[in-house]
């Protein structure tokens, strides 16, 4: 009996340390990091890891390595995330951490990876929240757990916290060279992370010369940003863009500066080290009026927003995201972009703000005046342009359709495609939940439960069934085998063809998974002739 216990003993200690793999310890929920040692926890044969810090950072300045630690670091819950106002509020639409700490300390990430003996290597997929620059974090969402795609599709996911609105991104370079950059600290923090990833992934089993970056909203926003920035060349290898365009993408630095002076204004203080000095409230209430007063004087056009976001300083990010000169920076990047059917326009539900919003109770009568009120004499080009791109869905749809995301989505993929060889993808998000009748449509960031394969996680996403599943399935295993290899075709999903400056092709996710050319490019021109008139395809 004893020998055998012995037997058996043995046997759990080999299989722990294979387990292992490169972590070079028998308890598989300890890794070494180049700063210390880190305890993880395991979750449906996934190794998880929650709130390891990957860099510090003094206010206003740029982050550096974190100190190195002697004991076992516990990471085990999320760590803290950025200061902020204005919190995601839990829905059925949103679902959402509640549980959260706020600090200036911030600068912690998220790790997801299978327990399996494979040697590592893995795809890594690194996850930028959204949240307009002023708000969000890593688990913001609670689709954004990696254990689903660690243990059916063998990568490793990443998601992040970093700094955000007056700690990431108030202007202060005209203040002493130690400032230059802290417009961007936000974009740079990412930075210092995937420098952090690129050095201590393989430690979880991850590749670090296969790394993928995607976010949806801001989060994509973010990606192209370092799409664009020379510091963050060679850390990422493929990008996935989710609704990612919009207006005020970035902040030109005459405004940049002119909220900085103001800010230090509204607070009462003369210099930066007086700002040092304000609790963060004081901070960002001081920030917030200053924006206001910017705006008033500025008197920008929508197009170009008064508000925090990456800074066009002519060095930490040279020039606008719609140019050449940012699209040149990553030449040899594969891309996925796209974005959802019906983005804002339905977001007033999802918010609890439904006054007036159920266009689907229009008569035909009212629907044809509210077309003509919106769109004057092009109200019938208009119609018939919408009826050829969509010809299942009912007129009224027309009133709540995106057409700003959908036309720079199609216009950033074409100036991508000109790049070069990286091939270029687009998708557009379609499906519509069954519950409370639909209402909600495609609506911004219902494509979050299905990338993450964790259709369960809201109740929006689980009342499709196994509709949602199967959707979740195979938009998932696009997103992992297009971070494998660079391509997102697979042998569960239909062909999937890269665009060119002449062909344009959409992958539609929805209750029919298919590949189309752009059935609304005629529309998109007619309703977004700046973005989009310049596009002219052989294929259409």
């Amino acid at each position: 009996m004893k020998i055998k216990f012995i037997a058996i003993i043995s046997f759990i200690a080999l299989a722990l340390v294979c387990c292992t793999g490169t972590r070079g310890g028998i308890d598989p929920t300890e890794v070494k990091t180049a700063s210390g040692r880190v305890r993880g926890y395991i979750q449906d044969s996934v190794l998880v890891f929650k709130g390891v810090p990957y860099a510090s950072a003094e206010r206003f300045l740029p982050a550096h390595d974190h100190a190195k630690w002697d004991t076992v670091m516990d990471c085990t819950e999320f760590g803290p995330i950025a200061p902020q106002v204005n919190l995601r509020k839990k829905s059925s639409y949103n679902p959402s951490d509640t549980a959260i700490f706020m600090s200036e300390d911030c600068l912690n990430l998220n790790i997801w990876t299978s327990m399996r003996n494979d040697g590592g290597n893995r795809p890594v997929m690194v996850w930028i929240h959204g949240g307009g620059f002023d708000n969000g974090h890593s688990h913001v969402n609670l689709a954004a757990d990696g254990v689903k795609l660690a243990i059916n599709d063998n990568v490793v996911l990443v998601t992040l916290n970093h700094r955000l609105n007056v700690l990431g991104h108030l202007d202060l370079s005209a203040y002493g060279p130690e400032y230059t950059g802290s417009g961007n600290l936000a974009m740079t923090d990412i930075i210092q992370a995937l420098k952090w990833i690129r050095n201590n992934i393989a430690a979880f089993g991850g590749d670090p010369g296969n790394v993928t970056l995607f976010g949806h909203g801001s989060g994509g926003v973010k990606v192209l940003t370092l799409m664009g920035m020379y510091d963050a060349k060679g850390l990422f290898h493929k990008a996935i863009v989710q609704s990612g365009t919009l207006n005020g993408m970035t902040q030109p630095q005459n405004s940049s500066r002119r909220i900085a002076e103001l800010t230090m204004e509204e607070a009462g203080v003369k210099d930066v080290d007086g700002l040092r000095q304000l609790s963060y409230d004081s901070l960002q209430h001081a920030a917030t009026r200053a924006i206001e007063r910017t705006r008033e004087e500025f008197k920008r056009d929508p197009e170009h927003l008064i508000k925090f976001a990456p800074v066009i300083d002519g060095i930490t990010l040279k020039a606008d995201l719609f140019s050449d000169t940012c699209i040149s920076v990553s030449l040899d990047v594969p891309v996925i972009i796209g974005s959802t059917f019906s983005e804002y326009s339905t977001y007033p539900y999802i918010i609890g703000n439904s006054a007036n919003f159920n266009h689907g109770g229009l008569s035909q009568a009212q629907i044809d005046s509210a077309l003509q009120a919106r769109y004057g004499n092009n109200a019938q080009a208009i119609r018939e342009a919408f009826t050829a791109a969509y010809p299942e869905r009912p007129l009224h749809e027309l009133l709540t359709m995106d057409t700003n995301v959908r036309s720079r989505v199609l216009q950033m993929a074409h100036m991508l495609a000109r790049r070069g060889n990286a091939p270029v993808y687009v998708y557009l998000f379609n499906w519509v939940s069954p519950l409370d009748n639909g209402i909600a449509r495609s609506f911004r960031s219902s494509e979050l439960p299905f990338v993450f394969n964790n259709y369960e996680s809201a109740e929006f996403s689980r009342a499709g069934g196994d509709e949602a599943r199967r959707l979740a399935r195979i938009m998932s295993r696009c997103w992992t085998s297009f971070a494998r290899s660079g391509n997102p075709n697979n042998s569960i999903t239909p062909f999937w063809r890269r665009i060119n400056s002449g062909e344009g092709h959409t992958m539609i996710f929805g209750r029919d998974i298919h590949l189309v050319g752009y059935p609304d490019l005629e529309l998109m021109q007619l309703l977004e002739p700046e973005r989009t008139g310049d596009i002219i395809l052989y294929n259409q």
